[in-house]
């Protein structure tokens, strides 16, 4: 009997020893590491920059990668694409600045913090039901629920208007929360205030639009179109050709050359067009075929010496053909709080 028990004994003490060691090994299995979430720039229109927690601002390029704590700001007509790896995307509009904060626990996201210390921000959020997404600022908190809309913060106020889904408002100063459906706007004050209100047509077309991510340039069709200017389809980075009637001109063309550059600060490339027949033709670099648009001008000189420029003083006021954009695609571990998507595939023009 006494031998028993002390082989009985020995078996608790191990089964004890193994519990001690084994319960907090399986806790911490079962929940997983914290960490910080990211987000990528997937789109830049001119001037934007970006800071690192302690450090100084950068020039932002195409897929800086955005942590926890760092910031964005754009310049005068200027924007910047955000976007996470659950497809959210936001844009941030000009003269704006704000810092991105978030945690994903595994697969999921936890929780997403966007600081907008001044400026203008349309988003699209796909949420998961137990995230939460908020825009702040000085003056308040927006607590996001799945939705597209645009939080705008002025310095004594801010606008939330939402397009779908729904939002809480609350005022950081006096702690008045508004309840935000779609087709609604809130504006929360210095002075405590929060007030709901159907909003405009024109403010939800603005959400729309802003969405797309653009900054309108016109690109007026002169003259020089009219005269059988044609460039056919121009895509970025790749060679491009141009094909010019000549058959309407009076006299007969000797020589045409075509003077292009992507922008007002690029100095213009000369290229000799080949005559055949009653058409010139050519081929245009692929290094001066850049979105969204290249600049032209054309020279053709006739057999009595005399010349003629398209556009008139096209080298002063160039033409302008548009230039399709390339699209780019990314591919990035998913945090998208489903195991089932291992991969996000995130899509952007350039």
């Amino acid at each position: 009997m006494k031998m028993k028990g002390v082989v009985m004994y020995k078996k608790f003490s191990l089964f004890t020893i193994f519990l001690i060691f084994a319960i907090p090994f399986y806790a911490q299995k079962g929940q997983q590491e914290k960490k910080e979430i990211t987000a990528y720039i997937i789109k830049i229109v001119r001037d934007v920059d970006v800071k690192a927690p302690k450090e100084t601002w950068q020039k932002a390029v195409l897929l800086s990668q955005l942590k926890a704590g760092y910031e964005v700001r754009t310049d005068k007509k200027s924007l910047a694409v955000i976007s996470f790896p659950d497809q959210s995307k936001l844009v941030l509009r000009e003269k704006s600045i704000a810092t991105i904060k978030g945690e994903i626990e595994g697969k999921r996201i936890i929780d997403r913090n966007v600081h907008l210390e001044r400026g203008d921000i349309i988003f699209n959020v796909k949420k998961a039901e137990t995230e939460q997404f908020r825009f702040s600022s000085p003056i308040s908190v927006a607590s996001i629920r799945g939705t597209q809309g645009r939080f705008i913060t002025y310095g004594i106020l801010d606008t939330l208007t939402i397009l779908e889904g729904f939002a809480e408002i609350t005022n950081s100063i006096s702690g008045k929360i508004g309840k935000v459906l779609a087709g609604q706007s809130a504006v929360a004050d210095s002075s405590g205030n929060v007030n709901v209100f159907e909003t405009t047509k024109s403010s939800l077309n603005g959400i729309i639009d802003g969405q797309k991510a653009e900054i309108e340039e016109r690109m007026e069709t002169d003259t020089t179109e009219a005269r059988g200017i044609n460039f056919g389809q121009l895509k970025s980075k790749q060679p491009g050709s141009v094909s010019v009637d000549l058959s309407s001109f009076e006299g007969k063309a000797i020589q045409a050359t075509l003077y292009c550059r992507k922008n007002l600060d690029d100095p213009y490339t000369e290229i000799g067009l080949d005559l055949i027949g009653q058409t010139a033709k050519g081929k245009i670099p692929a290094e001066k075929v850049k979105y969204p648009k290249l600049e032209y001008y054309l020279v053709v000189k006739l057999s009595d010496g005399s010349s003629i420029i398209m556009p008139e003083n096209g080298d002063k006021n160039p033409g302008i053909a548009p230039v399709q954009p390339i699209q780019h695609v990314l591919r990035i571990p998913g945090q998208t709080g489903t195991l089932q998507k291992k991969v996000v595939v995130i899509k952007w023009n350039e």
